[in-house]
Order: C-alpha cells, then structure tokens, then sequence
C-alpha cells in the first residue's frame, strides 16, 4: 500500500524545467557532432554487417500519476490516480522484452520492442476534480484499497552514426521514434464522500475507470560502449524527446561481458513520460535493473 505521495508541481514549472532540460541535451549532441576533427578518432572499418539480437529482462519500478475522466461526465471532472514506486514483480501477468542492432562500418539501426501485462496493483486515489467546484484531496482514511492494472507495448526505433571509436569503446550519436501504447484500468474502492471546496459531492465507493492512450515521439540521443579489458565493457545510452509527450527520455548504463558470438550484460534502466494537462499520462516513470543476454553473428 502506497505511504507517500508525489509533490504536484505547477504546469508551469514542469514545462519550464521539461525545456531547460530538452534544450541542454540538444546542445550536448550538437557539440558531439562538431568536435573538432583532430580531437576524433577515426572509425575502424569493421568488414561487411554484423547483427546482434538481445533478449533481455527488464524489472522497473512504476512511478506516476494517471489522469482519469469521471464516468457520464462530459465536463472537467476527472480524477487522479498515482502509483508510487510499485514493482511489475508483484503484479506481473506477461512480459516480452527484445531488441537488435544491425551494423555496417560508422552506420547502425536498432530496435526494441517491449510488451508488459500487469494485473491489479496498489495505487492511490489522490484528488478529484469537480468541474467549477475545483480539485478536491482524497485522504488516506477514505481509500480502501485502489488498484490499477496497467498493459501496454513500448517500441523504439533509431538509426546510429558512430562519431568516436578507438581501443577504449565507441561512441553513437543516433535518432528515430519511441511508440508508446498503454492501456490503463483503476478499480476505486472508498469508504465515504468526497468534500470539494465550496460544498460536497458524493463520489461512487466503488468505481471502475478505464482509459487509454497512444504516445509517438520523436528521440535524439547518444549510445554506445566503454571497453574496459578482458571483455568487459560498460554499455551506455541516452535518448530525449518530444511529440505526443510534453518530454520524454531515457537513460540506461551497465556492465557486461563479451565473448566470440554474444554476451552478458547488467545494469539499471530508467524511462520517464510527462504529458500533463488533460491526458492520461500526468507523469510516468520506470526505473530498475536490467539483465540481456546479446546473440551476435
């Protein structure tokens, strides 16, 4: 059962923080591509293509906070729903998880597809919206046990140039798309009625709220590989964006072993949506450890 709930920050600040930090990686990626040519090291033109496909398994935490229209209710009304830090564990019904890379010399595309099913799942009833009577806080005294069900596929696609390579890793400026589908479904339970500034307004104890949402975003970002001897090496990436979402990005970093034809890897994802307004998503994030197992040929 969730203890603590998210701070709500003003629209406003979540987008001005959204563009300061969307603006920074554009101009962190822009001075990657305009290194001087004599502080690069050229490329090793490795002969013909090579493949991987790595299947992996991803275990995140889920943070964020869903926005639901109240049923029958054509106006403003909504409700918002947060899940604090829950694990997919504790909920799981079908995972699959794969990516793969196709590389010729500096040129790579790479995709990565993920399917999740989760069943019902602790989370919070956090305000409703009653239209002109304003947002109104539900405490913790009138839940009695909301749960969320969340299932959803997450794509991305991406083209790669490697703009640094040597002994010590490479390095890959790369850009494409992020799809995102998810399916949402909260189950409130509470135990009374819900007081909204200026009066009161009952609220159903026991209600079912069902939405869904598709997310298209464009991402930019950089990924590549530390060699560190002996075949280990430390993977990396990084992708920001924008399109559907106000702003999305990801980060991920690891450690891994490499042997003839495929490899190890483990490390710690972390995914984050913002949308805000009146969608679905408000806020969602998925942090965890990851562990892949990459097949190459």
């Amino acid at each position: 059962m969730i203890q603590h709930l998210p701070k709500t920050l003003p629209w406003g600040h979540h987008k001005a923080t959204s563009a300061r930090l969307l603006s920074a990686s554009l101009w962190l990626l822009l001075s990657a591509l305009i290194l001087p040519a004599q502080a690069q090291t050229i490329p090793r033109a490795e002969p013909g293509w090579q493949f991987s496909v790595t299947p992996y398994a991803w275990v995140p935490s889920i943070d964020g906070t869903l926005r639901y229209q109240l049923p029958g209710q054509p106006g403003p009304e909504s409700a918002d729903v947060s899940k604090d830090g829950s694990s997919i564990l504790e909920a799981l019904n079908f995972a699959a998880m794969i990516a793969a890379e196709a590389r010729y010399q500096r040129y790579s595309v790479m995709t990565d597809f993920i399917y999740l099913d989760l069943g019902a799942n602790g989370s919070k009833l956090r305000d409703v919206n009653f239209g002109g009577g304003g947002n109104a806080g539900v405490g913790a005294n009138l839940d009695r046990g909301t749960e969320s069900s969340l299932s959803g596929s997450l794509w991305t696609l991406m083209g790669g140039y490697t703009v640094l390579q040597g002994d010590w890793g490479h390095a890959d400026i790369v850009g494409g798309f992020r799809l995102f589908s998810l399916n949402s479904e909260t189950n409130i339970r509470l135990a009374g009625d819900v007081t909204a500034p200026g009066g009161s307004a009952s609220f159903s104890r026991n209600a079912k709220l069902s939405e869904s949402a598709t997310l298209f975003d464009g991402i930019i970002g950089m990924r590549g590989r530390l060699v560190i001897g002996d075949g280990f090496y430390a993977p990396y990436a990084f992708d920001i964006g924008t399109g559907s979402s106000t702003l999305t990005w990801q980060a991920s970093a690891g450690l891994g072993y490499q042997f003839s034809w495929g490899g190890v890897a483990l490390g710690y994802r972390h995914l984050s949506y913002e949308q805000g307004s009146k969608n679905l998503v408000q806020d969602l994030s998925f942090s965890g450890p990851f562990l892949a197992l990459n097949f190459t040929f």
